[in-house]
C-alpha cells in the first residue's frame, strides 16, 4: 500500500512540476512578445485615429448615417 502512496505523490509532483514549467515558460514568451511589440510600435509613430474636431457644418449624426449606409451596402455584397 505504501508503493502506491508514493508513486501516486511522485506522479502528482511530477504533474505539478510540469504546470509549473509550462506556465513560467509562457509567462516568459508574453512579456517576450510584449517587449518586441512594445519596441516596434516606437518605431512606428503612425497616427491611428484623426485627432482633429468635427467642424460645425458636419455634425455627428451625418457621419452615423454614413457609417451606416456603408456597413449596410458591404453587407449586402
Amino acid at each position: 500500500m505504501e508503493n502506491i502512496l508514493n508513486q501516486g505523490f511522485g506522479l502528482a509532483l511530477f504533474g505539478m512540476i510540469t504546470v509549473f514549467s509550462f506556465l513560467t515558460l509562457l509567462i516568459i514568451a508574453t512579456r517576450l512578445m510584449s517587449f518586441l511589440v512594445s519596441r516596434l510600435d516606437k518605431e512606428q509613430d503612425l497616427p491611428l485615429a484623426n485627432t482633429e474636431p468635427l467642424q460645425e457644418n458636419h455634425p455627428p449624426i451625418t457621419v452615423i448615417m454614413a457609417a451606416i449606409a456603408h456597413y449596410l451596402s458591404r453587407r449586402q455584397s
